[in-house]
């Protein structure tokens, strides 16, 4: 992630208390739970998985670099993506306090310390990716490498090497993401023993995604026709990124029960705009690299970024309230 948004909420700030007195209402502790068992652990569980599915295909393709590994490593890749994607709206307690948010997704890459490390006379070692930067490690070191060379046959050794350090440590931080939310002693227990905090982080963390979508990763390259400001431009892979990052916000918002927690035509307004905003970014293609001067595209990005902006706008309008 280049840059995470700040939320325009406060957890301590924010007062809770139900608006609704019908019976099919949640109470504040039964958003907090679904939140963390229904929407937070499922998602970093699939997020473990895909890894691991990520570290077995970059295996198969380091120790035979065939066309047909090489192919099914980026497909690894784009499957893990996805769920790591889908999980940016709660972005915060571990992935901020503990770095796995930076040591599983920071970017832009730095090219030249990559270069530097991988065009060395020595071989490329895990400690070798100790010695790097967030920058040039994580999902978009992985892409950077594995998406260079459209030929097996002429990835190096190092390179070959670094791929297989690099996506270790993937696992393992997808994996201790996954372990710091979990059990009695993990932040899940912590946002459930406080909820009126953690709806209030819902609704920052739905806020913030929201923002950065519209603002960071769509704004900060087609207000610059800049292709360099798209995250995962290595691998042609920013509009599904766009797509599961609005997937997620949709999911924060439904499977943790808060959407029925709170006013019912400001619940129904931010439903049909996240319904919008899904719908606008479905019609962009995966591949935006090449399209900032496309005026049909501009054309659609500039009306999901209006339905962006809208919906977290609408979300902040929401937390007011309670």
């Amino acid at each position: 992630m280049k840059k995470r948004f700040i939320p325009l909420l406060g957890s301590a700030a924010v007062s809770l208390s139900i608006l609704t007195a019908c019976q099919s209402t949640p109470t504040s502790s039964q958003v907090a739970s679904s939140m963390v068992d229904n929407v937070v652990l499922p998602s970093y569980s699939k997020l473990h998985n895909a890894a691991k599915d990520l570290e077995q295909a970059l295996e198969d393709f380091a120790q035979d670099p065939t066309n047909a590994h090489l192919k099914e490593a980026r497909s690894a890749w784009k499957a893990a993506r996805k769920t790591w994607e889908v999980t940016e709206t709660w972005a915060y307690g571990p992935a901020e306090t503990l770095d796995f948010d930076p040591n599983l997704d920071d970017w832009p890459v730095s090219k030249s310390e990559l270069s530097s490390a991988l065009n060395s006379s020595s071989a490329f070692t895990e400690q070798a990716l100790s010695r790097l930067g967030t920058t040039s490690r994580g999902f978009h070191g992985i892409e950077y490498v594995l998406f260079s060379h459209d030929d097996a046959s002429a990835f190096s050794k190092n390179e070959r090497s670094y791929l297989q350090a690099a996506v270790a440590d993937l696992e393992n931080n997808a994996g201790e993401l996954l372990a710091s939310w979990s059990g009695s002693e993990g932040f899940g227990a912590v946002v459930i023993a406080d909820p009126e905090a953690a709806i209030a982080d819902i609704l920052a963390g739905m806020e913030g995604c929201l923002a950065e979508v519209a603002d960071g990763k769509l704004g900060g390259a087609f207000d610059t026709s800049n292709a360099g400001e798209l995250e995962s431009v290595f691998s042609g892979n920013t509009g599904t990124d766009i797509l599961f990052n609005i997937y997620g916000v949709k999911s924060a918002w439904e499977k943790s029960g808060v959407s029925s927690y709170v006013d019912s035509s400001l619940s129904q307004r931010l439903s049909q705009q996240l319904n919008t905003a899904l719908k606008l970014a479905k019609s962009l293609p995966s591949k935006l690299n090449d399209k900032l001067e496309d005026q049909g595209v501009q054309k659609k990005v500039n009306s999901l970024r209006e339905a962006l902006t809208e919906a977290a706008e609408t979300t902040v309008a929401i937390s007011k309230t309670l």
